[in-house]
């Protein structure tokens, strides 16, 4: 066998190397094929959260006299005594309604009660007193009320009524009539003489 020389030693590598290369890039080409893509990465956005709304409490008010349907009804805080009357099936025909404020405002545990007409004209005994309606429709909330409604309940002046209010703005909201107590120069007795003038 005839000695390579030099220069054919020097192709014969290059050409060796070269298959080597085009193998390895055959090969390595077919495996990355068969390599399945990572699955996409689903960031989740921190300035979305999950809320849920605050659904509104209502409010329980008895209506009773002539009205078509008597009973306690749930109605939305915001509603007024229209819309106690609409919940009991409306007024009666014999019912006095200009003896009934119907934009008032209701609170929680109110009864409403809507007189009738007599044959007279005169308004039936189902009409609260005068008296009766005043506290019914004055009743004043610790939670919300100013220093100046307060200040109209027995046994609580203009000390009493600010110390409530600072009282409320220190501590939060009454969570119960009773809680009234808490505040510095209202007692029990005081608490007893006011309690049915009151609402949260």
């Amino acid at each position: 066998m005839e000695k390579l020389s030099k220069y054919q030693m020097v192709i014969l590598i290059v050409a060796v190397l070269a298959l080597g290369i085009g193998a390895g890039l055959f090969f390595g080409t077919r495996l990355a094929g068969s390599v399945p893509s990572p699955l996409p990465v689903v960031v989740a956005d921190p300035s979305v959260t999950d809320t849920v709304p605050a659904l509104p409490v209502p409010i329980n008010v008895y209506v009773t006299g002539a009205v078509a349907h008597p009973g306690v009804y749930a109605l939305p805080d915001s509603s007024i005594v229209q819309d106690a009357l609409n919940a009991a099936g409306g007024a009666a025909k014999d019912a006095d309604l200009i003896a009934v404020n119907l934009a008032a405002r209701l609170q929680d545990g109110e009864q409403i009660t809507v007189p009738t007409i007599s044959a007279d004209g005169s308004t039936s005994p189902l009409a609260p007193t005068s008296s009766t309606t005043s506290r019914t429709r004055t009743l004043i909330s610790i939670n919300r009320g100013t220093v100046a409604e307060l200040d109209t309940l027995p046994g609580i002046g203009p000390a009493k009524a600010q110390a409530i209010v600072d009282y409320r703005t220190a501590h939060g909201l009454f969570k119960r009539l009773e809680d009234l107590q808490n505040v510095k120069g209202i007692g029990s007795k005081t608490y007893e003489d006011l309690k049915s003038f009151i609402t949260l």
